[in-house]
């Protein structure tokens, strides 16, 4: 029965999708006459070629067989001429399956993301290959995000790396230039993604009884167009859908699929009682409340409008690990100001109130849970403690700013944004939801930087944080100590070696942590 549901559902879906999601020609450029020389980005190689040099087209509804190669050297200068460079180092080179992905990082972009995932053959039904990819852990499922919409090309490493010590999981990420059957492509972004893997949210399989029934599972708060369960409340009578992904809609049992649907109705329904702040049976006992308020936080701090309605990822584990659920990062392309719809999403207002407005984000509003947690006052002390604490931290003008130029300057210092923007010169073409005030991309950043500046003073209003009385790590007297490989904890306790746990740290002057 659950098969012929599901092929139901694929047909219905499939009728949404519109006719252009393939191309002949695999979607090119604006203009095809770019030539990448050299770079300080890796370059990655995708042949859809095969012997008889016919196209093969990549689809949006399956993967397809091709080869990719990714060069990368030591030296950091990478050649796009790999005949007249016969030397250059390979750091991957094989069959992928690939994709299109993304929904309006797919449809309202004419520069298309990839999924793919790495094979031993040419059979993309065939056994995976778990590799390295440009120094990134080992696993075989692999995205390729693709900066249109987002003209700064930084905004998800930007959220990556600024988030990283604060969650389980936070997506690492590369940089790289793509050349598709001898056409480039652009800057893309190689990346992680929420996922099983051992080096990922390494998920342990459910069961249909006892304790192994209690996980590990997660989902996706996000549209209706995949197999998913409706969450208890509505908002404003439109549905909030959880998307399967762990185990994906394929392999959850009936039993699993009704202890998931019953876990979050048993959190709506605590939320949505008098007594949901109870220390003991109340909201805590469902979430782990410092990941929601570190998710929250980081949602406002970036003003992410798909914040808590998509593409948010929701775990858990089994109940002997952590009964509680968590969340962890992803999407971030429309963030720090890049996004017109729902009156602007600017600063000076909470992304949570605004997005719990009627008819302001359409079919897709956000879970009353957001919301309704602020009202707690132990919940909204907290939030502002750790406002303090990330603020004279990873969110501190200092780290954000150093953070930002790092990103602009690998992506400009070998030419790789002028080459992006030669081949999508889009400055001047009106992009969906995104704001058109830039016109290059000097422009982009400091309208970035400026409001990122306005929407920080703005929280730290909120949240009764006075940034004046933020102490510069150059004035802490262990950090005038620090001019050897020794690290120190913000408390000032020396580590001979790097620390394993995550946290903020000082490393020769500046704040570092051990999964930046």
């Amino acid at each position: 029965m659950k098969d012929v549901l599901l092929t139901i559902l694929l047909c219905l879906f499939a009728i949404e999708v519109p006719a252009d999601s393939w191309d002949e020609g695999n979607f090119k450029p604006y203009n095809t006459d770019v030539v990448l020389e050299k770079t300080n980005l890796p370059i990655l190689f995708i042949n859809t070629r095969d012997e008889a040099g016919h196209t093969t087209a990549i689809h949006k509804d399956y993967q397809v067989a091709v080869r990719m190669k990714i060069i990368n050297n030591a030296d950091g200068v990478n050649y796009g001429d790999t005949v007249a460079h016969s030397g250059q180092t390979t750091d991957y080179e094989g069959w992928v399956g690939i994709k299109y992905r993304g929904s309006s990082s797919f449809y309202d972009s004419d520069k298309k993301p990839y999924g793919f995932r790495t094979l031993k053959t040419a059979d993309v039904n065939g056994k995976k290959e778990k590799v390295k990819l440009l120094g990134l852990p080992e696993d075989n499922n692999w995205v390729l995000l693709a900066p249109y919409h987002d003209r700064s090309l930084i905004r998800d490493p930007l959220v990556y790396q600024l988030s990283r010590p604060y969650f389980e999981f936070t997506p690492k990420c590369k940089f790289c230039e793509i050349i598709v059957d001898g056409i480039y492509y652009g800057v893309y972004i190689l990346c992680e993604k929420p996922s099983k893997g051992k080096n990922r949210l390494n998920f342990t399989a459910p069961g249909d009884s006892g304790d192994e029934l209690t996980g590990d599972y997660m989902v996706e708060i996000d549209r209706d167009n995949e197999p998913h369960f409706v969450l208890k409340y509505k908002m404003y009578d439109h549905d909030i859908c959880a998307k399967y992904h762990f185990p994906d809609y394929e392999e959850i049992s009936s039993e699993q699929m009704a202890y998931i649907k019953q876990r979050f109705d048993e959190l709506e329904d605590v939320l949505n009682s008098d007594g949901f702040a109870d220390k003991e049976n109340g909201y805590s006992k469902y979430i782990d409340v410092e990941n929601f308020i570190n998710y929250q936080l980081l949602t406002e701090f970036c003003q992410n409008p798909d914040g808590y309605r998509l593409s948010t990822y929701i775990y858990k584990r089994r109940d002997s690990v952590d009964p509680r659920f968590k969340i962890t990062p992803w999407d971030y392309n429309m963030t720090f100001g890049n996004n017109i719809a729902a009156g602007d999403f600017l600063y000076e207002q909470w992304v949570y109130e605004k997005g719990q407005k009627a008819g302001l984000l359409g079919k897709l509003p956000v879970p009353f849970w957001w919301k309704r947690l602020t009202e707690d006052e132990a919940y909204w002390k907290r939030m502002k403690e750790r406002w303090a604490e990330l603020r004279t931290s990873t969110l501190s003008d200092q780290h954000v700013t150093e953070m930002m130029d790092s990103l602009v300057n690998e992506v400009t210092i070998g030419g790789a944004c002028e080459r992006n923007y030669q081949a999508w010169p889009i400055w001047d073409k009106e992009i969906p939801l995104a704001p058109t005030t830039a016109t290059n991309y000097d422009e982009e950043i400091a309208l970035m930087r400026e409001w990122t500046k306005k929407q920080v003073a703005w929280i730290d209003e909120q949240l009764g944080f006075d940034p004046t009385g933020i102490i510069s790590i150059q004035n802490l007297p262990f950090v005038k100590r620090n001019d050897n490989d020794d690290w120190y904890d913000l408390q000032g306790r020396k580590f001979a070696s790097k620390p394993t746990a995550r946290g903020i740290y000082i490393h020769q002057g500046k704040i570092a942590g051990n999964q930046f």
